[in-house]
């Protein structure tokens, strides 16, 4: 018996030991680097900025990176200072900032004024004096004097090119370009790229719409599907084609379509015919 509680107390005292020592085994910092460097804005003479580089390095081999910037007027004065994510905007001859600080997006001109009021969570220019902003995890555009073009009420705001977004309002998706014309309205379930195209689904029928938010064909097709490089539309069980830019190639008149051997083919009745 006292051969059993000797051990029982062994183990205890080693695992408090083993906790002891965990609780004195940390990770400091060993050593630390501190670095400078020097950048003008591209095609700017009034600006410059420094860029200020910590590394700290760790007892576990661990290091870590902090990174600030300062913006300066010519004359070596501070304009801002501890900013991240800068860019440097000109338009109608006036500078601008966009950075991150103070745990937002801000908008600031070249005097040191702040412009920019609400807490943004992301900014980027998209086109002069047209600002693609994120606030309240809605997506909306802005210009340089946070004046709204676009309202800020979409989920989704994904760039396609040409100044032209798909986006996604209230669970539903559309089209619109960075002035607020509305393309194609938030009324469809999916929009999604088939080639050149856009595919559209709306009540569980099909359309396309092409690269600047025309409507190709609307939404009352069966099924719309690639076959290869084309495009094969199904309509009251009819099968059509169209090329990957959405021009017709046949309308929607044969009971199946095929590529054999890389010819496109057709069946009418009980024959295949070629349709290119």
């Amino acid at each position: 018996m006292k051969k059993f509680s000797f051990v029982l107390l062994l183990f205890f005292l080693l695992g408090l030991n083993s906790k002891v020592f965990a609780h004195h085994c940390y990770t400091y910092v060993t050593y630390k680097d501190y670095y400078q460097e020097e950048h003008n804005f591209h095609n700017c003479d009034r600006h410059s900025l420094l860029k200020e580089t910590t590394v700290y390095f760790y007892s576990n081999g661990a290091r870590r990176s902090y990174i600030t910037y300062t913006i300066f007027n010519k004359d070596g004065s501070i304009l801002f200072s501890n900013c991240s994510n800068i860019r440097h905007l000109v338009y109608n001859n006036k500078h601008y900032f966009t950075f991150y600080k103070n745990k937002k997006y801000q908008i600031a001109d070249e005097f040191g004024n702040y412009l920019s009021t609400k807490n943004y969570k992301m900014m980027d220019e998209i086109f002069p004096n047209k600002l693609l902003v994120k606030l309240n995890k809605k997506f909306g555009i802005i210009d340089l004097k946070e004046n709204i073009i676009v309202p800020i009420k979409y989920s989704k705001f994904d760039n396609i090119g040409n100044g032209i977004f798909i986006t996604k309002l209230n669970g539903y998706w559309g089209m619109i370009d960075y002035s607020n014309n509305i393309l194609i309205k938030n009324e469809y379930e999916k929009i999604s790229p088939l080639y050149e195209t856009y595919l559209l689904k709306k009540y569980g029928k099909y359309g396309l719409a092409d690269k600047n938010g025309n409507i190709i064909l609307p939404a009352e097709y069966e099924d719309i599907k690639k076959l290869d490089e084309y495009i094969i539309v199904k309509k009251d069980s009819k099968y059509g084609v169209l090329d990957s830019n959405g021009e017709i190639i046949t309308k929607p008149i044969y009971k199946k379509i095929r590529l054999n051997r890389n010819n496109l083919e057709g069946k009418l009745k009980r024959d295949w015919m070629n349709i290119l």
